[in-house]
């Protein structure tokens, strides 16, 4: 675990771009080299996609908008109403990422760098695409076939992987070696945590708390561990905490942060040493800090040399053995004057 960071006496460093509006969910590529980022405009009600390169802790180049505009379908996802959203990183082939377009009926379709088509719905959602680590290859939640079940994006084959009727499966994250899946099924009993065989087909309930929501689950590094977000413990529904079991069922979860504020999107990262979870701790008094909860219990190591606040939607890397944050902070410590969202990356000492 690394050291408190006040006797580091560094601050984090604000991104150069500008937008008029709040930023959600900035993202490392996974080489470190540039940010993707999403951006709602109020003024506007519209939400869309960026992406800027990053290299030498600075900005490198202009920030980019991205559309479909080059596609076969550009007029329908052409217009002031679409909507970009819900990026996902590719870890290796020719296409660099996905992300969700909505067009002016709300029907959401993915589209996929280098690929020719987009990932159509047939009017309904798809969304939550994620991306094996090992393959080019994405699993994403479907609207098509009922309230939402899990289907594979293979080079342009689309496989579907659960058959539920009555609940809607969500928030899909690949394990390190790409076998399986942990998700979310989503009902009337409330929201749990499931593993699935990709090549098996077959489900394994992980965390099944009735009536409460346990929601955004996301492998450790090696595979073993799986943290999520529930309000198991909270006397608030809109409460949560940040828990984490071993990957195999017949476990008892530990809740190693009561309170922490959700992710705008996706889940919590896992510190590279798979020994800590990066959360952003559920505190305005405290400037809502991002810190990392040790997973075998202890005191928190909240960040707090960074001189944000109002911190939200960290993601924490390992660029050429150091260990990258980027985040979003309303204003800086010492700032009176509320502003938008923006992008900070932070060094973490160790």
């Amino acid at each position: 675990m690394p050291p408190q960071i006040e006797a580091a006496g560094r601050s984090a460093q604000q991104v150069g771009v500008r937008h008029e509006g709040n930023v959600h969910v900035p993202q490392f590529s996974p080489d470190g080299r540039f940010i993707a980022y999403e951006v709602n405009v109020p003024a506007e009600n519209r939400t869309e996609l960026w992406m800027v390169g990053w290299e030498g802790g600075r900005t490198s180049g202009k920030a980019e908008k991205l559309v479909p505009e080059s596609m076969s379908t550009s007029r329908r996802y052409g217009g002031g109403k679409r909507i970009s959203h819900s990026f996902s990183w590719a870890h290796q082939g020719s296409h660099r990422f996905a992300y969700s377009v909505t067009d002016s009926t709300g029907a959401q379709d993915i589209y996929v760098d280098n690929w020719s088509t987009m990932v159509e719905s047939s009017g309904s959602a798809n969304k939550n695409a994620s991306w094996d680590p090992n393959e080019p290859r994405f699993v994403f939640s479907s609207g098509r076939s009922g309230n939402g079940d899990l289907y594979l994006w293979d080079g342009g084959n689309q496989i579907q992987l659960t058959y539920d009727p009555d609940n809607a499966e969500l928030y899909p994250t690949f394990h390190p070696a790409g076998a399986k899946v942990a998700y979310v099924r989503q009902g009337k009993a409330g929201s749990h945590i499931y593993i699935l065989d990709v090549n098996l087909f077959a489900t394994t309930p992980l965390v099944q708390y009735e009536g409460k929501e346990s929601t955004r689950p996301c492998f450790s590094p090696d595979g073993g561990k799986v943290s999520f977000f529930s309000n198991k413990s909270s006397a608030s529904p809109t409460r949560f905490g940040l828990w984490v079991t071993d990957a195999r069922a017949g476990n008892t979860p530990r809740n190693i942060a009561p309170g922490a504020l959700l992710p705008s999107k996706g889940c919590a990262s896992w510190t590279p040493d798979g020994k800590g979870v990066v959360a952003v701790k559920d505190s305005p008094d405290e400037g809502d800090p991002i810190c990392i909860f040790p997973v075998d219990g202890g005191a928190p190591n909240c960040l707090t040399g960074m001189g944000t606040r109002n911190n939200r939607d960290p993601q924490l890397l390992e660029i050429d053995g150091q260990w990258r944050l980027v985040y979003t902070a309303q204003v800086s410590r010492g700032e009176s004057k509320a502003t938008w969202q923006e992008i900070y990356v932070y060094d973490i000492p160790r």
